[in-house]
């Protein structure tokens, strides 16, 4: 970690929130979140940077980075779009087949550029739009969730993204309305020196249903970006939310992300959290279980190659009896990557008859990679299920024998081994067309 002291992150964060408050005011964001983007840059001017003795990131080196902070730019204006055929090829690969059949959120640089609610979304009164569009028109909503999960005293990166929060998409689905499309939120990156503060939230009432799949992307630059992000889902009694987060950043973005969700009684959450890209990832996802038979199911891989460093930190929270929550996240490491994943089960005074699992697969392809896991339990029910595992090894010489007897060469059955490792949690993805790009990404990485 570097040596700036607090006095001087406020100097150089000062410009950056002046000028995000004046920006703010002239695209008419709502007074009430303009009240709360204040708070945040208050709340911003008290902390300091994380440090090496923080348990949280004693394992994690933003250093490169913050050394480079005063070089980053916040208002990077991005192309307008007037439709998908204006947006990067690379975004445009990805909606093919699939444009007019989702809903849409396409932020670029700074901002969103693309809004497409499909009419068969809008006829179930289903809302999707930008966050800075929804603080105007729905604010009564917004205003009640916005920050409810997800506080900016959390640590100095998440009051920055806050203070400068542009883009991200809001997600509103009715009671009792199951979504008949998929909403798509896509983030892109042009060039270097950026720094992107999107926030986004999705709230899925009682009884209702949705999937939404989030992608982040960009080509590798030469100069650091930095993404600070955050998401606050809501999932409401007897409702169910797919959700899937895949970051597949150029290796020269550094990115910092939160995501919080609140699942209420008797509902289901599905989360799918995958990492492929950027240069060094720092991510927390915090899993409210809120009411009596909640239940929380999350699976993510992270493959890294070269001087790639991955660090996932998940909370599964039960706060009322008979919940549950299951995990896993795999990882394959090759070259000189590293990860780091860090779990916590935590079951509250009388949540009873909980039952929990957590676990944290991790293949290593090279001598030089290295995986830490360090899961972890806090338990304060005497009438719980709460199990957790960590496994680290390499490639079962006995499975590459028996491939190769078979007359596979040797990085051939490699490969069929990393991608079966993998299979189980890309089979979760719930779009086809996602699916074949990971499998296709985990091939590139292999060879």
């Amino acid at each position: 970690m570097t040596t700036l002291t607090t006095n001087s992150l406020a100097t150089l964060a000062k410009p950056w929130t002046e000028n995000a408050l004046v920006r703010a005011q002239a695209a008419r964001e709502g007074a009430w979140a303009l009240e709360r983007r204040r708070a945040a840059i208050a709340t911003l001017g008290t902390l300091a940077l994380p440090r090496r003795d923080d348990e949280l990131w004693r394992r994690t080196d933003f250093g490169t980075l913050e050394q480079a902070l005063d070089a980053l730019n916040p208002f990077v204006q991005p192309p307008p779009a007037r439709n998908i055929d204006d947006l990067p090829a690379a975004l445009i690969e990805r909606l093919s087949g699939e444009a007019g059949r989702v809903g849409l959120v396409v932020q670029r640089e700074t901002g969103v550029v693309l809004e497409q609610t499909h009419p068969a979304l809008t006829k179930q009164g289903i809302t999707v739009c930008s966050l800075d569009r929804a603080t105007r028109e729905h604010e009564p909503l917004l205003k009640l969730h916005l920050g409810a999960l997800l506080h900016d005293d959390y640590d100095w990166y998440a009051a920055l993204g806050s203070s400068l929060r542009q883009g991200g998409a809001f997600v509103h689905v009715p009671k009792g309305v199951k979504a008949e499309l998929p909403v798509r939120l896509f983030h892109w990156i042009d060039g270097a020196g950026r720094l992107v503060a999107p926030r986004s939230v999705v709230i899925v009432e009682p009884g209702a249903e949705l999937t939404m799949i989030e992608e982040l992307l960009s080509e590798t630059v030469e100069g650091a970006s930095l993404h600070v992000g955050g998401v606050e889902v809501f999932v409401g009694a007897n409702a169910k939310l797919t959700y899937g987060q895949i970051q597949d950043w150029g290796r020269n973005v550094f990115h910092y992300g939160n995501v919080r969700a609140h699942v209420g009684r008797d509902a289901e959450l599905q989360w799918m959290q995958v990492m492929v890209g950027g240069r060094m990832t720092k991510a927390n996802g915090y899993f409210n279980l809120a009411g009596e038979g909640a239940r929380a199911y999350v699976n993510g891989f992270m493959f890294g190659d070269q001087r790639q460093h991955f660090h996932l930190h998940t909370l599964q929270r039960h706060l009322e009896p008979h919940t549950t929550s299951d995990l896993l996240i795999k990882c394959c490491l090759k070259d000189r990557a590293r990860s780091v994943y860090q779990g916590l089960i935590q079951v509250a005074e009388g949540a009873q008859r909980t039952d929990a699992y957590q676990a944290n697969r991790n293949l290593l392809l090279s001598d030089q990679a290295r995986a830490d896991s360090i899961p972890g339990l806090e338990i304060l029910a005497n009438d719980v299920r709460c199990t957790h595992g960590a496994t680290i090894g390499y490639v079962d010489p006995e499975h590459l024998f028996y491939l190769m007897a078979r007359g596979l060469p040797h990085a051939q059955a490699e490969r069929l081994i990393v991608e079966a490792f993998f299979e189980p949690v890309i089979a979760r993805i719930p779009l086809e067309t996602v699916r074949e790009r990971l499998r296709g990404e985990i091939e590139r990485k292999i060879d």
